[in-house]
């Protein structure tokens, strides 16, 4: 078994490295760098000024869907070009049962912010429901006749996913040591890319000891995985390598599970060479896994080591 483990220097090494204000009929006041900046009266406020959790708290009380466009001023013609498109779009107030917000990356606090959303090109326009849930991403080319018809798509199914949402969330709530609740609601969340919402529920069946040790190694696997997604990789880290320390006694699978997490966040990271080695080490450790197969499609499509 000892032989499945990477060094203790790689381990060492391994540290190195899922609305807002509605309009009122005017303009968004976009692109805004300045913390200091002011929106005139009517206006939405400049996008230093936004609380992410505050708008959605707002749309969630207020039971109306978001639209979310994320940008980085300064950046692109693509950039510059999604916002004028959903100041255009969203201007004339028009859609008064949809919230909007426009997050400026550029920015540092609003980019902590919107990791949540798993940012890593803008622009980014995202629909959710007024539960929060991504109901769709899209990226470029953010063109008006998109826009609308996302906004469309959100009205007619944001009812539906939060009405699930409220079911499972009921279900889950009924026995907090019922680990298949817990996880049913998880991989709802997960399955809308909603990971930040997930950790709690992963966090708590991945040590709870009334669950069975294949549903720990799942949700502990997911958590490392969902950490990832929202920009937290030393959390994703840690996570793994607890999963291996505390499980990898009972079960095989939990070597596998943390291999295939700490591969994928160093393919992530360009570390090819190391996730290389990691993937085959899932797949060492428990060939019939899913985690070994999950390993097997992530190695297969891991580009070629630098010369």
């Amino acid at each position: 078994m000892s032989s499945l483990f990477l060094p203790k220097g790689l381990i060492n090494a391994l540290r190195n490295g899922t609305g807002a204000v509605i309009l009122a009929g005017l303009a968004l006041l976009a692109g805004c760098r300045s913390a200091s900046d002011h929106a005139a009266p009517g206006l939405m406020p400049a996008a230093s000024a936004v609380d992410l959790d505050t708008h959605l708290a707002r749309a969630s009380q207020l039971r109306l869907p978001i639209l979310v466009l994320v940008t980085e001023s300064g950046l692109s013609q693509a950039d510059d070009h999604a916002r004028a498109v959903f100041e255009t779009a969203t201007a004339k107030g028009k859609n008064s049962g949809i919230e909007h917000v426009l997050l400026d990356v550029s920015i540092s606090r609003i980019r902590a912010e919107s990791a949540r959303f798993h940012v890593t090109n803008t622009p980014l326009l995202l629909c959710l429901t007024p539960k929060g849930l991504i109901v769709t991403r899209d990226q470029r080319p953010i063109t008006k006749e998109l826009v609308l018809d996302r906004i469309a798509e959100v009205v007619q199914r944001a009812p539906g996913l939060d009405a699930k949402l409220a079911l499972l969330e009921n279900a889950a709530a009924k026995n907090g040591n019922d680990a298949a609740a817990q996880l049913e609601l998880a991989d709802f969340l997960l399955a809308q890319q909603n990971a930040r919402e997930s950790i709690p529920l992963l966090a708590s069946v991945a040590r709870s000891e009334s669950a069975d040790t294949t549903q720990r190694v799942r949700a502990w696997v997911e958590l490392a995985r969902a950490h990832l997604w929202i920009a937290e990789p030393e959390k994703g880290r840690h996570e793994a390598q607890e999963l291996m320390t505390v499980l990898g006694p009972k079960s095989m699978e939990a070597y596998a599970g943390c291999y295939l997490a700490l591969g994928i966040q160093d393919g992530s990271a360009k570390r090819i060479a190391l996730a290389r080695r990691e993937f085959q080490a899932a797949m060492a450790a428990a060939p019939q896994s899913v985690y070994a197969k999950q390993a097997a499609q992530a190695l297969a499509a891991l580009p070629g080591e630098a010369k």
